[in-house]
Parts: structure tokens; C-alpha cells; sequence
């Protein structure tokens, strides 16, 4: 489409808007776009040569990416100068803001409903955010309190998936559209997803103690990758009409296989990345590039042989960071941890401006009961899963986490990316209530990131959420401190994890990988 009039606002909007060729390659797979070839042959069909003319259909892919990337970054540097809209607002409520904003125009404009592809999604978008999250992962932190995280991620998720879709079912004949009992499992799985973005600025932001900071964080992570199994686990349960006691046997064994699957493949992959960067150490224009490339090559191949990518990308940020940090020198260093952090940002800010975009799409099912109940069921089943599982950890536990911070663990539970990057991978097809699933996913998502992100801050400060301990420790303090550590390292499963780490540092990181020597993984 050649653009011939005057550079006014509607040529803007063509700009923004996803054409018939865009809309073709990014949200459906049925467009066709002419070659080099056929446009080379239509110029030679001219009359005459022209001194001016656009081809627009040739860059409207990459030119309208590009623009979405600048429209995103020029609304957060704005949004960032008012402190006041900022204090009160989280980024992805503004953006969600945004993206309602174009959704109403391209409604009004472009006829053909506009969504985010899911293939894109999962393919280009949620591994950079994935990969960012493990690397910049606390390590000593986590490691300290993996059981208490595994429990939040692994029996949490488990609990809210089974007790928010067991409410649905039960309730299932009073909403409009009629579901299979495994069509809304599946449904209750993708909603049990957590994304306290927003939770996690307002604690770097006031400094919480770490141990509520890495807990939030921690479950955060794990619980995007049992989700996303999870999730992958009821579609194909779904697919199957009569389902017998070995279908459900062959899909408790999957879980577990494709998630140790995709911790062995990011391992692996975060070894080869090492051993490469070893002998790239004198190139720094190169090392960046390996760092970024190898955990996506982890995540591909992950998914190409039907294991966990999240895990296996988020495995192999965790593990490789420690070799990077002797293998790279300080510029490529910073550079890494620099592109990943912007890649990662700007991934998060199209998937919340997109979120915006579908929820002015005209193919919702709107049923005020299954919203109620959903949101209802999130916020009761997220406190009371909370609350039993600390009450069971803090009888084992040393340090002991206090009520205030399982309030504010229980109402940090937000929704985000995932939760709509899941629900728009349901094939309609198959589940006929996806419309609805649809609307309720965003309307739950608005109502998680506008009303709990927007007061998480107040809440904060209201309940006198215990602070990070910055001050100068005595040689008494020390010394307890130390005493309570290693009575801690005594029980069973973090002196097993510990001695394995050890063992993995000594043979294969400090001969085949690293060129100095550190310390294990975990401090």
C-alpha cells in the first residue's frame, strides 16, 4: 500500500495500525506477501521512473514493531516525569491504559479483530522475560529457602489449580456458556499464574527484608513454569474424549518428565555456554551475543522436543551466571546484563499494551457470574493456600515468617502475562467457552493490577512491613547468626543440595569451565 497524502495524524495511525499484510504474519497464517522477485517484476511494468514513491507493504512488519517499541518507550519516559501518576500507578496499569486506548481506535478504524499471536508470545516474548528472571535471580537467597519457594510454587499452584477449578465446577451449570470439567481445570490452571511485577517495584522501592522479597520472587518464577506445564498437561488431557485411569497416570508421569527434562536441558546448556565463553574470553564483541543466543537456543530446544522451555531457559540463566561472571570481562558483562534487562522490560510493556488492545475485541462473552466467581475464588484460594502452607513451613523453619508478611504474600498474588499469553493459546475449536475464558482472564488481570497493585504500596506501609536490616552487624550478632546457619545446614535436604553443588563446583566448573576459581553457587 503506497501512502501518497499528506502526513497527517491518520498516517499515524496507518502506521500503527496492523495491515492486511502485518495482520497476515503476526496474528493469523493464512496471509501471502509478495516476493522481491514480484516486486522487482511490477516495477519494471512502469511507464516511466518516478523521482518519489513508498512501499510500505515491503517494511510494515518491521516499521510497525518499531513503532510500537517507540510508542512504549515514549509513554514510560513521560509517565516516569510525573512522580506523582507514578507513585500511585504501576507501569503495567499504564500501559494496559494505552493499549485500551488504540483498541478503541482500531475498533473503530480496522474491522478485523486484533490480538496477540500466541505462537509470538511464547516463541519471541515470554523468553526474554523468563531468562532476565533467572539470571538476575538472588542465588544465595534462593538456595537458602528453596524448600519454602518449592513449596509456594509447586503445592500452591497445585492447590489453587484443583480448588479454584473444583468452584467452577461446581458452579458450572449456573454460567452461560457450558464447559467440560477439564476444559475449566484447564481454565483454573492458567488463571493460578502469578505476575507481582508490580509488588516486586514497590519492595525494591521501600527495601522489605529479603526474606519476603525472595519468597514473593522465587514463587513467582516457579510458579510461571509449573503453570505453563501444568497448562500443557490439561490441553492435551482436553483433546481426549474418554479419558481412563492410564491417561491420567501417563499425565501425572508427564508433568514430572517434562520438567525434569527441561532442567537437564538448560543445565547442559548453561554448560556449553560457559565452556564457550572460556574460549571467547578475548573477544568481547562476540561474548554478549553468546550469552544471549545459547539460553534462547535452551528454550527452542526445549520445546522442540516437547520438554519445559521456561524451566530450561530460566535453569540456564540461574547456573551460567556464575561462569560469566569470570569468563566475561566487565564490558560485556554489563552489556549483557544491560540488553537483557531492556529486552525484557519492552517484551512485558507489548504484552501489556496488547492485553489493553484484546479487551476492546468484539469476540468477548461477557458473564458477570464466571467473572465473580473467578475473582472471588483467586483472591480466597491465594490466602487461604498461603497462609495453611507457612503455617505448616514456620514449624521447620528458624526464621520464622510473620503474619504481615503472609498478608502481604497472599494479596501480592497479581496476574499478568502469562495468564493472557495461556488463554489466548486455547484453540477455539476445541474449548468453545474460550471467549469467555478470554474476558474473564482480562478482567481479572484489570482488576489485580488497578486494584491490588495500586494499594500494595499503601498496604505496605500501613501494616509496618519489616525492612531490609542495612546496619553494621556486631561480632555477637555474627557469630549467632552463624550458629543458626549451620544448625539449619544440618537437616537433610540443603546439606544434600549443598554437597552436590560442592562436588559440581570441584570437578567440572573449576577444570572445564571457569578460569578463576569461586565459590559454589551457594553462599
Amino acid at each position: 500500500m503506497a501512502i501518497y497524502s499528506k502526513l497527517d495524524w491518520r498516517v499515524v495511525l496507518l502506521f500503527l495500525m496492523p495491515n492486511k499484510v502485518f495482520v497476515s504474519k503476526l496474528l493469523q497464517d493464512d496471509g501471502t506477501s509478495k516476493t522481491t522477485d514480484q516486486r522487482v517484476e511490477s516495477t519494471h511494468k512502469h511507464s516511466g521512473i518516478l523521482l518519489f514513491n513508498t512501499h510500505y507493504e515491503h517494511v510494515s512488519a518491521p516499521l510497525t514493531i518499531a513503532l510500537w517499541f517507540l510508542i512504549v518507550t515514549v509513554v514510560k519516559i513521560v509517565f516516569h516525569r510525573f512522580r506523582s501518576v507514578h507513585n500511585l500507578f504501576p507501569d503495567s496499569a499504564l500501559l494496559i491504559v494505552l493499549g485500551l486506548i488504540f483498541g478503541y481506535i482500531f475498533s473503530i478504524i480496522y474491522p478485523d479483530e486484533v490480538y496477540l499471536k500466541p505462537d509470538w508470545f511464547f516463541l519471541y516474548l515470554l523468553p526474554p522475560i523468563v531468562l532476565d528472571a533467572g539470571y538476575f535471580l538472588p542465588n544465595g537467597d534462593f538456595f537458602r529457602n528453596i524448600g519454602t519457594i518449592l513449596t509456594y510454587a509447586v503445592i500452591g499452584t497445585l492447590y489453587n489449580t484443583f480448588s479454584i477449578g473444583g468452584t467452577l465446577i461446581l458452579l458450572s451449570k449456573y454460567f452461560k456458556v457450558k464447559s467440560t470439567p477439564m476444559e475449566l481445570l484447564l481454565f483454573s490452571t492458567l488463571i493460578s499464574a502469578v505476575d507481582p511485577v508490580a509488588v516486586l517495584c514497590v519492595f525494591e522501592e521501600i527495601h522489605v527484608n529479603q526474606l519476603l522479597y525472595i519468597c514473593v520472587f522465587g514463587e513467582s518464577l516457579l510458579n510461571d513454569a509449573v503453570t505453563i506445564v501444568l497448562y500443557q498437561t490439561f490441553s492435551v488431557m482436553v483433546e481426549v474424549d474418554n479419558l481412563s485411569t492410564v491417561d491420567y497416570c501417563k499425565a501425572g508421569a508427564s508433568f514430572f518428565i517434562v520438567s525434569f527434562g527441561g532442567i537437564l536441558i538448560g543445565i547442559a546448556w548453561a554448560l556449553i555456554t560457559g565452556f564457550t565463553t572460556k574460549y571467547a574470553r578475548h573477544l568481547n564483541v562476540v561474548q554478549p551475543l553468546i550469552c544471549l543466543l545459547f539460553p534462547y537456543l535452551a528454550y527452542l530446544t526445549s520445546e522442540m522436543v516437547s520438554m519445559s522451555g521456561i524451566l530450561a531457559i530460566m535453569i540456564c540463566g540461574v547456573v551460567m551466571k556464575q561462569f560469566l561472571v569470570g569468563n566475561l570481562s566487565r564490558k560485556s558483562l554489563v552489556t549483557v546484563q544491560y540488553f537483557m534487562k531492556t529486552l525484557s522490560s519492552s517484551c512485558e510493556a507489548l504484552i501489556f499494551v496488547y492485553l489493553g488492545i484484546s479487551a476492546v475485541s468484539k469476540n468477548h462473552d461477557w458473564d458477570l457470574l464466571f467473572i465473580s466467581v473467578t475473582i472471588l475464588s483467586c483472591l480466597l484460594q491465594r490466602f487461604i493456600g498461603v497462609f495453611a502452607l507457612t503455617w505448616l513451613l514456620n514449624t521447620k523453619r528458624i526464621h520464622k515468617i510473620d503474619v504481615v508478611d503472609q498478608f502481604i504474600m497472599s494479596y501480592g498474588g497479581l496476574r499478568g502475562a502469562v495468564c493472557y499469553g495461556l488463554v489466548m493459546s486455547i484453540n477455539r475449536e476445541i474449548v468453545n467457552a474460550k471467549n469467555m475464558f478470554a474476558s474473564c482472564t482480562i478482567s481479572v488481570i484489570l482488576f489485580t493490577v488497578f486494584i491490588q497493585g495500586t494499594t500494595i504500596k499503601w498496604l505496605v506501609k500501613l501494616l509496618k512491613v519489616k525492612n531490609m536490616n542495612i546496619h553494621k552487624k556486631t561480632l555477637f550478632e555474627m557469630v549467632g547468626e552463624n550458629v543458626r546457619f549451620f544448625c539449619n545446614k544440618m537437616s537433610f535436604f540443603p546439606r544434600y543440595l549443598k554437597f552436590h553443588f560442592s562436588f559440581f563446583n570441584k570437578t567440572v566448573k573449576s577444570k572445564c569451565i571457569k578460569i578463576e576459581e569461586f565459590s559454589s553457587v551457594i553462599k
